[in-house]
């Protein structure tokens, strides 16, 4: 069933959407270093999505979401963060070895 704007219970669907459409947006700004164009093609196969549902989500154009959908990029997402707290922890854990190591030469 999908969930549209136009259904009954509009206010809890408009938030559906605009919640699906900031995930997906906010994966792609994660990915823009190296332009636009990637970074929708890398959120696109990161969620499970097409390129072209990609920017509608990100120009806002989406007009309904399905719960399958919504749930299946949620969890994407929520796998992305976890792929991105690990990599910002080893980046951290590297940079505390390199502080260590500069102070021990020090002294």
């Amino acid at each position: 069933m999908p969930w549209s704007i136009l259904s009954k219970g509009a206010g809890m669907t408009a938030a559906v959407v605009e919640e699906f459409a900031d995930l997906v947006s906010q994966t792609v700004e994660s990915r823009r270093k190296a332009g636009l164009k990637s970074a929708i093609y890398e959120a696109a196969r990161l969620l499970g999505l097409t390129e072209r549902r990609v920017r509608a989500c990100l120009y806002r154009e989406i007009r309904n979401v399905t719960a399958a959908e919504w749930l299946d990029v949620r969890a994407r997402f929520a796998s992305h963060l976890e792929a991105e707290a690990r990599r910002h922890a080893a980046e951290a854990d590297l940079l505390r070895a390199r502080i260590e190591a500069l102070r021990n030469e020090a002294a």
